[in-house]
């Protein structure tokens, strides 16, 4: 039996073996963005309805809105909403979204409409959006967002 005989049976059993991880990795970055769909879509429903539990971000979460400050925590996060939901009432959605996933991390560049209303009255105003978005799966095999930053396309009306 001669080297490239020997060689041979190697070379295709670590092809299929190739073929197969690939296989498995579609199947695994497919549920991934599911996942992940999933995510936002917790997020939308949580600003939609008002609800201040924030049970899709971590710990360290960390929000960066336009012209003001960083906000961090979900502690931080509940106080910022709290304040802006004293102001307003919103709809957000997301007409596109584009997610990069890499091991255990996922960036999402998007583009956003929010609507806001002020509580005291008046026109409702749409605010178009684009930013970033970062997850982390956590050690349960879940995802979670872990930033927030985004901004909008207009400037905020001088006073």
């Amino acid at each position: 039996m001669t080297m490239r005989t020997k060689i041979l049976p190697l070379f295709c059993a670590s092809l299929m073996l190739g073929c197969a991880q690939a296989e498995e990795y579609a199947d695994t970055a497919e549920a991934d963005r599911e996942a992940i769909d999933q995510v936002r879509a917790q997020e939308v429903a949580a600003i939609n309805s008002g609800d201040l539990t924030f049970t899709y971000v971590t710990e360290d979460f960390v929000a960066m809105p336009p012209n003001e400050p960083a906000v961090m925590g979900p502690e931080g996060l509940r106080a910022w909403m709290e304040g802006f939901m004293s102001q307003f009432t919103a709809s957000l959605s997301y007409p596109s979204t584009d997610v990069v996933i890499s091991g255990d991390i996922a960036v999402e560049h998007f583009n956003a409409i929010l609507t806001i209303t002020p509580v005291g009255g008046g026109d409702p105003v749409d605010e178009m959006l684009k930013g970033i978005h970062v997850y982390q799966r956590q050690a349960d095999g879940s995802w979670k967002m872990t930033h927030d930053v985004w901004n909008v396309d207009s400037a905020p009306p001088m006073e």
